[in-house]
C-alpha cells in the first residue's frame, strides 16, 4: 500500500496551501523544487488535483502523523 505524505507548501509572496499527496507526487514535487525546475506541476491530492508552479515555493513541511485532532 502507498504511503500519503502531509504536507505543507508556503509561496514567495506569502500564501499556503496544505495537501495530502500521495508518495509518488510528493517525491514529483520535492524533486522539482530541489531543481529549481521551471513550470507548473500537476498533483494529485485527497482533495483534487493541485497546481503548483515549483519555481515559486518558498518552503514545504512535511506534517507528523501524530498531529491528529480527537480521540
Amino acid at each position: 500500500m502507498a504511503e500519503n505524505v502531509r504536507v505543507e507548501i508556503g509561496f514567495v509572496g506569502g500564501g499556503t496551501t496544505s495537501a495530502t499527496l500521495s508518495d509518488a507526487a510528493w517525491k514529483k514535487l520535492l524533486k522539482a523544487v530541489e531543481k529549481g525546475e521551471e513550470g507548473v506541476l500537476e498533483l494529485a491530492s485527497e482533495a483534487g488535483d493541485l497546481f503548483v508552479r515549483s519555481s515559486q515555493v518558498a518552503f514545504m513541511r512535511v506534517l507528523s502523523k501524530e498531529a491528529r485532532v480527537g480521540f
